[in-house]
């Protein structure tokens, strides 16, 4: 199954949103700037991971539909998914961990046998794991088991997400559980099955003026983003209005590129590609830059704007080496040049 372009370019959109996003959340620490730079007008540029949520459900549901209740596609699908978001991550963590154990930084608890195997094998924990982006992987990782059983017995398909659905509006806005039903029954969860809806509806009947719909999701993340500022959306909010946004932009993106009406330039797809390893890099060069910055001298050596500007540029190229140095290779050596079929990889970020 060939690749949606639009839909690779915009992984690249919505990872730079999450790393504008950080670039406005990371400096508020009191050991940095202690406030939020450029007026916080970035911030709700965590948005892009609510896009992933949804284009993730969309892919996976896009690319794997045809697996639906055959149950000997199950262990090709499970090394496909595991290998695909596992592997960069430990690469990461291989130099992450060791700097926990070896150099004294960070807290104790970074340090716990428990917690550093539970980071590794992305089992949710009541706390962020080790690399803290990758909490969004843990969902990911729930999400693609849930999509095995389907894989197993699709009957389980439409009662399953019923069920799920329910339970989820339930903790919300009835009766909310602590962890670990808290993590089960996150707003987050109900974006990815926002996105197995888009594809299912999308295989069966042709978008009605994409171009509309996609500007229609753009304006919607725009009147989102000024509200959110201004403090009039909470969060509940937030996740229904920006996963309802991302799914118009994402179904007027494939329609308008299947329908012929869309042409992507083929370099940004191939920064959508990279996505996923800017996803995993961002917030720890991130920190390492602002530790340079800030040490030993409370007001830095940058200027706002520049800092900003660097905290965004950075991490972006830092993913870029690390996309084409580690993680393409990695892919490769594990199960050869990737097949057409393979398009629907992590597009999480955050992630």
């Amino acid at each position: 199954m060939a690749k949606i372009v639009s839909l690779e370019a915009a992984r690249f959109v919505a990872a730079l949103l999450v790393v504008l996003h950080h670039a406005t959340l990371i400096p508020v620490e009191p050991r940095f700037l202690g406030y939020q730079p450029l007026n916080g007008y970035f911030f709700p540029g965590h948005m892009g991971v609510e896009f992933f949520f949804v284009l993730s459900g969309f892919i996976i549901m896009h690319v794997h539909q045809g697996d639906l209740g055959r149950p000997k596609r199950l262990g090709s699908y499970l090394w496909r998914r595991a290998s695909r978001i596992y592997l960069p991550y430990w690469a990461v963590l291989a130099v992450l961990i060791p700097a926990y154990l070896f150099t004294g930084m960070g807290t104790a608890d970074k340090r716990d046998p428990l917690y550093l195997l539970s980071s590794i094998l992305l089992i949710p924990q009541s706390s962020q794991p080790v690399l803290g982006v990758a909490w969004t992987l843990t969902h990911e990782v729930l999400f693609y088991a849930l999509f095995g059983l389907f894989i197993l017995n699709r009957r389980f398909m439409v009662p399953a997400i019923a069920g799920w659905v329910a339970l989820i509006l339930a903790n919300q806005y009835v009766w909310p559980l602590p962890f670990p039903g808290s993590f089960l029954l996150s707003l987050y969860n109900l974006l990815f099955l926002a996105g197995v809806g888009g594809a299912l509806l999308i295989a069966r009947r042709a978008v009605p003026k994409p171009a509309l719909v996609l500007l229609l999701g753009v304006a919607v993340v725009a009147v989102a983003w000024v509200l959110e500022l201004g403090g009039h959306l909470g969060w509940d909010v937030q996740r229904f209005v920006y996963g309802a946004a991302s799914l118009l932009v994402v179904l007027g993106l494939v329609e308008l590129e299947r329908s012929g009406r869309l042409r992507v330039p083929s370099w940004l797809g191939a920064l959508g590609a990279a996505s996923y390893a800017i996803y995993l890099v961002h917030a720890v060069v991130q920190s390492m830059v602002l530790n340079l910055a800030f040490h030993g001298r409370p007001d830095g050596w940058l200027s706002e704007g520049t800092l900003f500007a660097v905290l965004l540029l950075l991490p972006v190229a830092a993913g870029l080496v690390f996309h084409h140095g580690v993680e393409r290779p990695l892919t490769r050596l594990v199960r050869g040049v990737p097949s057409k079929r393979s398009a629907g990889g992590p597009v999480t970020a955050g992630t």
